[in-house]
């Protein structure tokens, strides 16, 4: 059962990421299940990690819903962002020094790594490096205002998944952007650092827009559903 519900966990993170199923859907166990070929018990435990995940809410009467992020959601989150990490990253330049640019390196070689061994976990390891690497520019800023602006900006669920729904060769343009941020932090450069955060951004912003209209709609369920067999 372990094994159909992690695929079935996967399978609907994907969609939901993807906008598959739209903002505010009934996410219905017994519909999932029956689409899927596989017991229900399995899909109630991946729905829960979704709801853990903070991609769907539970709220009693109405069920299993996808949270409510809508495009324009997404796109104003993504400006805010390019203008308060860029001038984070420009701060983190002037303040953070050798100190800073040696553990983004370091968050950089984890990413490499885990990159150049493309296992089944991928998507979530950069997702977790990634966001250490985000909040580590954000703490070199020093500026408490832009953490407290930035804090649920940089967090937003429907975001930082976007992982999941990358190519190779997207996660590989992130991590070069990364790696471009370190040195302009190791060499003290502030309008570099700005400039290529915010360009790191909106790459970031556009590759989403265009993987969620390419992978919408384009998961196959028999793939669960002979996982689920496999594992009975």
């Amino acid at each position: 059962m372990a094994i159909a519900s992690d695929k079935a966990y996967e399978l609907l993170k994907q969609r939901v990421v993807a906008g598959t199923y739209a903002p505010g859907a009934q996410l219905k166990e017994e519909h999932i299940a029956r689409e899927l070929d596989i017991s229900r018990t399995p899909i109630r435990a991946a729905l829960k990690r979704l709801v853990q995940d903070g991609l769907a809410s539970a709220d009693a009467g109405r069920g299993v819903r996808v949270s409510e992020w809508t495009g324009s959601d997404i796109d104003e989150s993504y400006q805010l962002r390019v203008l308060l990490e860029g001038h984070a990253a420009e701060l983190a330049a002037r303040r953070g020094g050798v100190a800073l640019a040696e553990r983004l390196d370091a968050l950089n070689a984890q990413m490499g790594l885990a990159l150049a061994q493309g296992d089944a976990s991928v998507a979530q390891q950069l997702q977790e490096i990634n966001a250490r690497f985000h909040r580590a520019v954000l703490e070199a800023s020093g500026s408490p205002r832009l953490r407290a602006m930035l804090a649920g900006l940089i967090d937003m669920p429907i975001v930082t998944r976007s992982y999941f729904i990358c190519t190779h060769a997207d996660m590989l343009q992130s991590l070069n952007h990364h790696r471009e941020l370190a040195a302009a932090v190791r060499i003290g450069d502030p309008g570099l650092a700005r400039q290529v955060m915010q360009l790191h951004l909106k790459v970031a912003a556009h590759r989403f827009r265009l993987r969620r209209s390419e992978f919408s709609g384009a998961l196959a369920a028999p793939v669960v559903a002979r996982a689920s067999r496999s594992a009975a």
